[in-house]
């Protein structure tokens, strides 16, 4: 498997994507093409030791800014690093595309290269979060793609995270629950009873509703939603997680005992670091294209870039895309039920 990586993506650019892809050779033996421009990338591979070997360069002339209009970038930058790699997955040449880039450009770019796995509306962006159960982690479909959702994409989102989990962290029939203001059947805006309906009828593992204060718990697997809600709880709980950290922090700093028992904890607060840190948990896939598209944080460093590259060679290694579109001819009734 070969996988491009988007060398012009991030806040720190080209450096962190070039460390995280050579790692990726060192450590996991993955070839890798790195995109972007040339001198840049070969001025950040001098001071690397790697298998030649397993490292291409492919030049791009143009970047995509973080805060770039989507629109703009998709049709005026088509020599973009973004763009160039997933011309390389659509031609073959690749079998994954990996960037901390725009996330919304990746999206974009992605269904227009690539297309959409035939009986998918829109991707969705998934993100993996930790639970409270050793070891357990959840799924969050839509994390941030679609704004708007019909009910039907809804269970759209659902199929391919069941998909996800079942061929990617081995969780066979996966439980799925429905973000919603409450429990009880009969909740929520009537897209949420319509989506209940038809998540109710369709063979998934659907346990019903789940409310936001319950999505650590480990009772489900995948949590669907639209984009803008679980965006929304993405950033929330990224933000949670920051502030509590903050706090802990001035509270030891403010008392000398403090001080003398944080020694004593410090084993307990780099685990939950490491628990809560989003560099564990790698990239974003791009869920519903015909491809295999990764986002990572715009902030990752080179071990999380390490993560989603190592994601995207197990996403072409496992057919994700194959086995997502079985699925989804086995449940074609329920989608146009």
């Amino acid at each position: 498997m070969v996988i491009a990586v988007d060398a012009m993506g991030g806040d720190l650019y080209p450096k962190i994507p070039v460390l995280g892809a050579i790692k990726a050779v060192n450590e996991k033996q993955i070839q890798v093409v790195l995109v972007g421009d040339e001198p840049s990338i070969k001025k950040e591979l001098e001071n690397c030791k790697y298998d030649a070997k397993l490292v291409d360069i492919v030049h791009a002339t143009q970047v995509i800014d973080m805060d770039e209009n989507v629109a703009s970038a998709l049709r005026s930058k088509k020599d973009s690093s973004m763009r160039v790699c997933y011309n390389l997955h659509r031609d073959g040449v690749v079998q994954g595309v990996v960037s901390a880039g725009h996330s919304g450009a990746m999206l974009a770019i992605g269904k227009f290269v690539l297309k959409t796995i035939k009986g998918i509306d829109r991707p969705c962006i998934s993100a993996m979060l930790p639970t409270l159960r050793e070891d357990d982690r959840v799924l969050l479909v839509d994390a941030g793609a679609n704004m708007d959702c019909t009910p039907e994409h809804l269970l759209q989102f659902a199929i391919l995270g069941d998909v996800y989990m079942e061929h990617i962290h081995r969780k066979e029939n996966p439980r799925i629950g429905l973000l919603n203001v409450g429990a009880e059947e009969g909740k929520g805006d009537e897209r949420s009873k319509k989506a209940y309906e038809l998540l109710k009828k369709c063979p998934l593992n659907f346990v019903g509703n789940i409310e936001g204060k319950e999505f650590f718990n480990g009772d489900v697997e995948i949590v669907v939603t639209d984009g803008f809600a679980g965006n929304i709880l993405l950033k929330s709980v990224q933000g949670a997680a920051n502030f509590v950290k903050e706090i802990i922090s001035k509270e030891i700093k403010s008392s000398q005992i403090a001080k003398i028992g944080a020694v004593f904890l410090n084993p307990v607060f780099k685990s939950v670091k490491k628990k809560t840190n989003y560099a564990e948990y790698g990239g974003a896939p791009l869920l519903g294209l015909r491809g295999n598209g990764i986002v990572c944080h715009g902030k990752s460093n080179q071990e999380a870039l390490l993560f989603g590259i190592n994601f995207a060679n197990w996403a072409a290694e496992a057919h994700l895309v194959e086995r997502m579109e079985e699925k989804l001819v086995e449940y074609k009734e329920y989608l146009n039920s």
